[in-house]
């Protein structure tokens, strides 16, 4: 694909769209994401598969002395977001990290505008930030995933 492509697949080389295929192992790929089918296949589909399941285990337990049980789970997974890439790496604590790692004494000038900028691509609206997405999946505990 072309740079600015409406391209779903699309891969990575140092900054530019490349095709796919260049150099497999050596390119980023990216995919378009339908990210409200995908928690809605994490958070009902799932469970409706489970439960199904469940209930044809327990007809199937009713009619055999199978020991094998499918089970109801309280702690199924769960999808969280999507968030933007830039709040995900920002909760995630990248502007702490990169702030500790430019006033270490080892680190250069050079070194610290190189990570400044990185920092602001990947965090910023105007760079990627806005346009990567994250969705976590996970079972949800009390303090992670709120």
């Amino acid at each position: 694909g072309n740079e600015g492509s409406r391209d779903t697949l699309r891969a990575f080389r140092k900054h530019r769209q490349v095709d796919i295929l260049s150099s497999p192992g050596t390119v980023d790929i990216t995919a378009d994401v339908d990210f409200g089918a995908l928690r809605n296949a994490v958070n009902h589909d799932m469970q409706m598969t489970i439960d199904r399941a469940a209930s044809q285990t327990d007809e199937a337990q009713r009619n055999s002395n199978n020991d094998f049980a499918v089970t109801k789970s309280e702690n199924m997974p769960e999808a969280f977001g999507p968030v933007t890439q830039g709040q995900f790496l920002a909760s995630m604590g990248a502007v702490e990290r990169t702030i500790k790692l430019i006033e270490d004494d080892n680190t250069t000038d050079e070194e610290a505008e190189e990570l400044c900028m990185a920092l602001e691509r990947l965090v910023s609206e105007e760079e990627m930030g806005e346009r990567f997405k994250v969705l976590a999946i996970g079972e949800k505990k009390s303090v992670i995933f709120a």
